[in-house]
């Protein structure tokens, strides 16, 4: 089945609408296991969702829990990575540091570059250079052609960030999900006497890998991971500038 991005663009369908749908995906399987008739009406209730604007409001729903969660993100790794990756006393390589204030300085040329001294003598005033330099590097590499591994990088922080920012959604309906399949296997088995079909088992499996993924996988090391490799890419686009 093909998914719907109803006119969204690659960055918004990559990092807001497949973690909405990856968190309504066990609800959507314990629907199947229960109601496997509908397996022939897929197409039409999409289109349907579609018609309504729901996916344009599922998109909307993942930025949102991702951007409100983003500065607990920051202050737990402390601070933005493109701004440490800036800062006299964070960059791991001085020397690729001074390249790269040599090149931001020669690109904004109204704007001071923090020498060590002045950094630790006002460190908060030293970021606010810093995030001006960053939001003028992500201006200058919008071009996803000209950037595409910066383009995909950001698309791995964003889809990273929002799906963590909706992990307590995400936990209640695998949990809730997983309830009522669980539900359905004691009816078919016990009640009904009946073999347990292939369909409810498959989805039991898939909610408990799920409850797994959004407990242990999805956390704040695991956004930071991609948000690292975006900052070090960003950064990065200075020699191309």
């Amino acid at each position: 089945m093909n998914l719907p991005r109803v006119g969204l663009d690659a960055y918004t369908f990559r990092t807001r609408l497949l973690p909405a749908l990856l968190v309504l995906l066990p609800a959507g399987l314990a629907a199947l296991a229960w109601f496997p008739e509908l397996q022939a009406s897929w197409t039409p209730i999409l289109s349907l969702v579609v018609a309504c604007g729901g996916i344009a409001l599922l998109a909307q729903v993942g930025r949102d829990r991702g951007r409100a969660k983003e500065p607990m993100l920051y202050a737990s790794w402390g601070g933005k990575p493109t701004t440490r990756l800036l800062r006299h006393r964070d960059a791991p390589n001085k020397v690729l540091l001074a390249r790269r204030h040599a090149k931001l300085q020669e690109l904004l040329s109204d704007v001071q570059i923090p020498t060590p001294v002045e950094e630790q003598a006002d460190p908060a005033k030293a970021d606010e250079v810093y995030d001006a330099c960053v939001a003028f590097l992500i201006e200058k590499t919008r071009d996803r052609q000209r950037f595409p591994i910066v383009f995909d990088e950001n698309c791995n922080y964003g889809f990273r960030r929002n799906l963590w920012g909706l992990k307590p959604i995400g936990i209640a309906v695998a949990a809730v999900s997983a309830a009522l399949v669980g539900a359905l296997i004691v009816v078919t088995v016990r009640v009904n006497r009946a073999d347990l079909p292939a369909l409810a088992v498959a989805a039991g499996g898939a909610h408990v890998a799920m409850l797994l993924a959004w407990v242990l996988w999805f956390t704040p090391d695991w956004v930071k991971a991609t948000a690292e490799a975006y900052a070090e890419r960003l950064l990065g686009s200075c020699d191309s500038l």
